[in-house]
Order: C-alpha cells, then sequence, then structure tokens
C-alpha cells in the first residue's frame, strides 16, 4: 500500500495554539477525490482555492458543503492534528535558539505519531507539505522519520516507509485546502477567536458545523484514542 499525506499547518506566529494538520489516503482514493472535488466545485462555483480565511457568511452554505463531502469520504480520508501550546514552546533550549529548527522538530512528532502506525512493512508514504520558504532540508527530514519510525516499531519496518516528502502548491491541492479548512476551525476554536470583538459569524457558525459532524461537543478538545479518521491531538510539551 502506498499512502499519501497532505499536510499544513496553521496560526504559526500569531495566536497562542498552533496547530499542524494533514489527511492521509491510499495513493488510489486521491484521483477519485479530486474527480469528488471538480463535481463540487462546478455545482458550488467554488474554483478558486479553498481556505479557512475566505470562510465569509456569503460563502458559508458552500463550506457547510464541503464539509459534508469530506465526512461522506472520512472512512477512506483520514485527518490528523496535533496542538502546540506556543507558551511552552522553549526554541532556546531543545533547538539551540533556532526556531526553524524547533518548526521541523514539531513536524517530525506529527508525522512520526500521527501517521506512523498506519504502515506495514512493505507499505510507504509520500508526504506532500504546503510550500514555504525554509533553509531546511526536507530530505534530512526524511530521513529522520524514517530512522524513528525503525526505533517505534522495529521489526515492522524494512525499509525506509518514507519515501518521499516534497513541497506542493496548495492551490493545486484540494486535499490540503480542505486540511487548512479543518485546522483553521479547530485553531479557531482552541484560540478562542469566537470569543472575540468582531469575530465573523461564518466562521463561528462553520467550526461549530464541524464539530458536530465529528460528533464532537467542541473542537477545542481532545478526541479519544479510538476516533481514528478524525483527530485532535494536544501535545504535551517537556
Amino acid at each position: 500500500m502506498i499512502y499519501h499525506v497532505y499536510c499544513d499547518e496553521s496560526r504559526q506566529t500569531q495566536d497562542r495554539y498552533m496547530i499542524f494538520g494533514g489527511i492521509i489516503t491510499s495513493a488510489k482514493n486521491v484521483n477519485l477525490f479530486d474527480k469528488t472535488m471538480q463535481l463540487y466545485r462546478e455545482a458550488q462555483n467554488m474554483n478558486a482555492e479553498i481556505k479557512w480565511s475566505k470562510v465569509s457568511d456569503k460563502k458559508l452554505n458552500e463550506y457547510k458543503t464541503l464539509i459534508d463531502l469530506f465526512f461522506s469520504v472520512n472512512e477512506v480520508l483520514h485527518f490528523k492534528s496535533i496542538v502546540f501550546d506556543t507558551h511552552f514552546i522553549d526554541y532556546k533550549t531543545y533547538s539551540g535558539g533556532d526556531r526553524e529548527l524547533g518548526f521541523y522538530k514539531f513536524w517530525y512528532q506529527f508525522l512520526l505519531h500521527s501517521f506512523g502506525d498506519y504502515a506495514q512493512k512493505d507499505d510507504g508514504y509520500l508526504v506532500f507539505m504546503d510550500q514555504r520558504q525554509s533553509s531546511y532540508s526536507l530530505l534530512d527530514l526524511k530521513i529522520i522519520l524514517n530512522n524513528g519510525m525503525r526505533k517505534k516499531y522495529g521489526n515492522r519496518i524494512r525499509e525506509d516507509i518514507f519515501r518521499n516528502i516534497q513541497p506542493v502548491d496548495s492551490k493545486k491541492s484540494n486535499i490540503i485546502q480542505l486540511a487548512d479548512v479543518l485546522m483553521g476551525a479547530i485553531g479557531y476554536q482552541w484560540n478562542r477567536c469566537h470569543t472575540r470583538t468582531g469575530a465573523r459569524k461564518a466562521k463561528i457558525l462553520l467550526s461549530e458545523y464541524i464539530a458536530e459532524k465529528s460528533g464532537l461537543i467542541s473542537l477545542a478538545q481532545k478526541t479519544p484514542f479510538s476516533k481514528r479518521n478524525f483527530s485532535i491531538w494536544p501535545f504535551k510539551l517537556s
């Protein structure tokens, strides 16, 4: 089995809680989902890039329909997210004061622990990350992740499970755009943006709608370990 993982991060600097999120599915499902998304875009007149930042009162119903679409295929498209409390991040102690290095350490934790247990023996991951400017090599991240996989899963892993990690333009990836909306809603509730003066009503309603569809009271909570297809994991920094 070859798995595709599409991932991004949200609220990296401006708020207390930083969210990393991604969607995993088998390679064969990617083209099927893209075809479904094309039908959605045509029916809803949603031809531009889909993003949490674009959620508005005018487009609320279209974004709700997107969420309905996601949960209709959630058995084969699994969403994972990890929440970092930036008040407890000590870049000086753990990354030599290098914030960019610390950022990639967060990616390591997210990818290893959120997706690692999907793989068996000859399976592999192709990871697609929203492109960003960085001095750090994705090849180095891949090597460290494969070392982490062997350390964590031992004899279950016979070769490099993470086959490739590459940047991709989010404008060209339906799944990254979907992940952006889900992450945005989670960050919105964790950072209590819905309580702020001037909070956009559409974002309040959409984040509540996602929580309802996922069977949660709120997105600002940890999901049970058994909830494999939609998870929110608050990472404890030590």
